[in-house]
């Protein structure tokens, strides 16, 4: 665990010191003809994020088993490599964690909150595109509104339908969470 937690610790630290702006984006968009990679845009203190993190390290270790990728990125301002580390120790988070401090990858897809989930399937040339964005289950109705579980799990969803191939519909479902403040 401890080893684990290192490797984390250095992958965090190796990414938020890269050298320009697009390194960032372009680490999660590298990707081979069917590859599937999902970004969940999270946050250290925001409550529901903090919530569905079970759910997501669930659906990370799934994912990777059927060899896809998960990235956990820290979308808020401020955010340190020493405190997204602790955050994922804390909430037993083992997927890659990245900060998007110049907010390359919120501007790129338009996320508005968190958590929101990014569905990406990859084409013969390597190119990526969205088969899926928005809400990672239905376990919150509005912020508040809480269910005592989920009954609909929109990003396995989509996650099996870009291994098959498929169109998932609605290919969007607006997220609930806490909203990411936009850089000037």
């Amino acid at each position: 665990m401890l080893h684990r937690f290192s490797l984390l610790l250095i992958t965090i630290i190796f990414l938020c010191s890269c050298g320009t702006r697009d390194q960032l984006t372009s680490h999660v968009l590298q990707g081979r003809q069917g590859d599937v990679v999902v970004i969940v845009f999270s946050s250290t203190d925001c409550p529901i994020a903090n919530s569905m993190a079970p759910e997501i390290e669930r659906i990370h270790k799934d994912l990777q088993q059927q060899g896809g990728k998960l990235y956990l990125v820290h979308a808020w301002k401020g955010r340190t490599s020493k405190d997204v580390a602790s955050h994922a120790k804390e909430f037993g988070l083992s997927m890659e964690v990245l900060i998007d401090d110049h907010h390359e990858l919120v501007q790129r897809f338009n996320a508005t909150v968190t958590p929101e989930a990014v569905v990406l399937s990859f084409d013969e040339q390597g190119a990526s595109e969205v088969v899926y964005q928005g809400l990672i289950n239905n376990l919150f109705a509005s912020p508040g509104n809480r269910r005592d579980e989920a009954t609909k799990h929109y990003v396995r969803d989509a996650i099996d339908a870009a291994f098959a191939g498929k169109d998932i519909s609605p290919s969007f479902r607006k997220p609930t969470g806490c909203v990411i403040e936009q850089m000037q």
